[in-house]
């Protein structure tokens, strides 16, 4: 495969001052003034032709520094970056001058990008009608509100037909409908086998565009790899976080932009290159854990794919087979931080056994057995009558117990389905065991 871009212990350095004072005194003075500020420190990054990468990490950890200096906008403090072909960098109000019209614009970044006056004529009636600002064009740029912005650079950059495209937080601002479009634009460069670099803090767009994620982590690359096994690593990370005092952050923060690290402190996990920082979550997040429970559970609507094992990734059946109906869960599994079902038509974690499924994509509550207690109730004429407890569709026996409402209901078991309370029984006059919720039954018998 071809190499896109290529860095090398890519280093981006800024001064911080606390007054303007001290600014021209490190101008002028021959003693160091501020203080030196490392926003990218030692970023070793390589991506393929055809590549998607998002590039993710909490705020100030260096990701539009290293989309900025990819695209050629800002030069780096130290090390090295190649990129083999034409960028475009897209974010809010990138490369826009607020002076000028919407339309002095387009011929503006475009001249800048090597285009003559008849390509520029050519390409501005499709960038206009990809912006959807006819009405706006002609308006100065400092006028538009940052969705209006964003809509500009995007049509640009797009239309220009760029080897290499970087996203930076462009579909963070406007309107849904515009995100949408443009999110199918992308899909089309996806298809066309460009690379494109993904700036963004929604975990969802980075799931569902990306192939690649680098994770960075104020100046540093803590983790590069495939989505499934970076986002996990994310994921848990700013649960950690968000839980953190302020204290906490600013000594987390400090310690890691201080730490010295060099190729031996990254280890490989498969395909995964990981910063070994020593953190235990990191140490178990590709193990393969699973445990015994007694769970009942449904399919949602968005279910997709039954699995032979968590930790294979191929589907093996489709989920949509398997909806409206309850199945027996009697193991749990955890992988790469997402929890997972095996389930049964039958209470046995071996026998019936149909396949795993992701927990997400379940609805399952604790199945305890009560009690064998034969006891003797009335059928209040309300909800369903099922094959299991908490039964779907698929196995009802009444779907209504309209019409036996004031029929006697011979319980001969009790369980509890998360905090609902069902009973195994025998209905007046029928030969065969069925399951009804507490609420379908009354504790009033019929007058003899």
């Amino acid at each position: 495969m071809t190499k896109t871009i290529v860095t090398r212990n890519l280093v981006k350095n800024y001064k911080l001052y606390e007054s303007q004072k001290e600014r021209i005194f490190d101008l002028l003075s021959p003693r160091s003034h501020g203080q030196m500020f490392h926003a990218l420190n030692g970023v070793d990054f390589e991506a393929e032709q055809g590549d998607v990468i998002g590039f993710i990490g909490i705020n100030g950890s260096g990701k539009s520094t290293l989309s900025n200096i990819i695209a050629g906008i800002v030069p780096e403090s130290g090390g090295e970056v190649h990129v083999n072909g034409q960028t475009a960098l897209i974010a809010v109000a990138a490369g826009l001058n607020d002076e000028l019209t919407g339309r002095d614009n387009i011929e503006l970044k475009c001249l800048m990008l090597g285009f003559s006056k008849d390509e520029i004529r050519e390409l501005e009636p499709d960038i206009i009608a990809f912006s959807e600002l006819e009405n706006f064009i002609d308006q100065p740029v400092k006028s538009y509100s940052s969705g209006m912005k964003s809509r500009l650079g995007f049509a640009i950059s797009v239309n220009v037909d760029p080897d290499i495209l970087i996203i930076d937080e462009a579909l963070s601002v406007g309107d849904r409908a515009f995100a949408e479009k443009s999110l199918q634009k992308m899909m089309q460069f996806k298809e066309q086998g460009k690379t494109m670099i993904f700036v963004s803090h929604s975990i969802n767009q980075v799931k569902n565009f990306c192939d690649k994620i680098l994770w960075l982590e104020f100046g540093r690359v803590k983790a590069f790899g495939e989505v499934g096994d970076v986002i996990p690593l994310y994921e848990s990370f700013l649960t950690k976080w968000q839980k953190m005092s302020k204290e906490e952050r600013d000594e987390y923060r400090t310690r890691t932009m201080n730490r010295e690290t060099n190729g031996d402190d990254y280890r490989k996990v498969g395909s995964l290159l990981l910063l070994d920082d020593g953190e235990e979550d990191l140490e178990i997040s590709h193990k393969y854990t699973i445990q015994p429970v007694s769970k009942l559970a449904h399919l949602k609507a968005h279910a997709t794919d039954i699995f032979r094992a968590p930790n294979d990734p191929e589907g093996i059946e489709n989920a949509k087979q398997y909806k409206h109906r309850v199945y027996h869960v009697k193991r749990e599994a955890t992988y790469q931080f997402e929890n997972y079902y095996l389930l049964s038509t039958r209470a046995s974690g071996t026998e019936g056994v149909i396949g795993w499924i992701r927990a997400t994509e379940a609805t399952a509550h604790v199945h305890t057995l009560v009690d064998r207690d034969k006891k003797q109730l009335m059928l209040t004429g309300s909800g369903y009558a099922s094959t299991a407890p908490w039964g779907g569709q698929q196995q009802y026996v009444h779907a209504s117990l309209e019409d036996q409402a004031g029929l006697g209901f011979a319980v001969n078991q009790t369980v509890l389905v998360g905090n609902n309370v069902w009973y195994r029984g025998r209905v007046e006059g029928e030969d065969k065991d069925v399951w009804v919720h507490e609420s379908s039954t009354s504790e009033k018998t019929t007058e003899t």
